[in-house]
């Protein structure tokens, strides 16, 4: 008996140390992971700020010799690229706009790239699309009805995006946007076009919102493909009728035993 309780205790020491070795050796690997995930974000604030303030060190404010003068003819007469060119930092701010407009796109394509890599383009890929973009509820909605209808919704979200497709696209030609006119509506970004740095944050921020409608049509496209010619839905995720009942009443049932509480 005494060997068999022996043998057990021993037995029990064991696995009392091997789940403790587990859970160390988990804790370290979990502590391994996150510091991985820590460096991993660090490389890439530091990649995007080098990314935005690069512009500041290579650009200069006008063009200093005769290779950069038919750069800023090119731009300006083949590629129609005018913005600021009228202000104090002419040759800066229509390279900001190339540099950023084609940072955007890498990175919009990039991006698109993990997405569609991760979802593929099935079902899976037309609960996501519906989620994003058509899922939410227009404000609107409960005065007018119609504007939940699919298609509507579609036109309105279509819409906005080709407005901020078009602002971006008119910001181009914008050549005298760092004049300030004395109105109060956008002193802030005419103001901002006197500095560099203020170039570089508002060129970052329209060539966004000129680059992302892009995507998001081409999303559309093949969302609508799926739809039309794969025969794989709108992706909407629909609650079973029952599991509406159930809310519903036991909402009813908590209201009715509350009344009772009060009364």
């Amino acid at each position: 008996m005494s060997t068999k309780r022996y043998v057990a205790r021993e037995l029990l020491e064991q696995h009392t140390k091997q789940k403790k070795q587990e859970k160390l050796e988990q804790r370290r690997l979990a502590l391994e992971q996150q510091a991985k995930e820590k460096r991993k974000a660090k490389v890439k604030i530091a990649f995007l700020i080098i990314v935005f303030v690069l512009p500041l060190f290579l650009f200069p404010a006008h063009p200093r010799n005769q290779w950069q003068y038919e750069v800023y003819r090119y731009i300006t007469e083949q590629m129609l690229i005018t913005v600021g060119t009228k202000g104090p930092l002419p040759f800066f701010t229509i390279l900001s706009s190339v540099y950023y407009t084609i940072i955007t796109s890498v990175f919009g394509g990039y991006l698109c790239f993990l997405f569609i890599k991760r979802v593929g383009v099935n079902k899976e890929f037309q609960k996501k699309i519906y989620s994003k973009f058509f899922q939410a509820e227009f404000k609107a909605s409960k005065k007018y009805p119609w504007l939940e209808k699919p298609l509507i919704k579609k036109m309105i979200v279509s819409g906005i995006f080709l407005l901020f497709l078009l602002i971006g696209i008119l910001h181009f030609l914008h050549d005298e946007i760092s004049f300030q006119d004395g109105s109060r509506r956008g002193a802030l970004i005419q103001l901002s076009y006197n500095y560099r740095i203020g170039v570089l944050f508002w060129e970052a921020c329209i060539s966004t919102i000129t680059i992302f409608p892009f995507f998001y049509f081409g999303f559309l496209f093949i969302y609508l493909c799926n739809y039309f010619f794969r025969g794989l839905g709108t992706g909407k995720i629909i609650i079973p009728q029952k599991v509406v009942a159930k809310r519903t009443k036991n909402r009813s049932r908590k209201r009715s035993e509350t009344r009772k509480i009060n009364r």
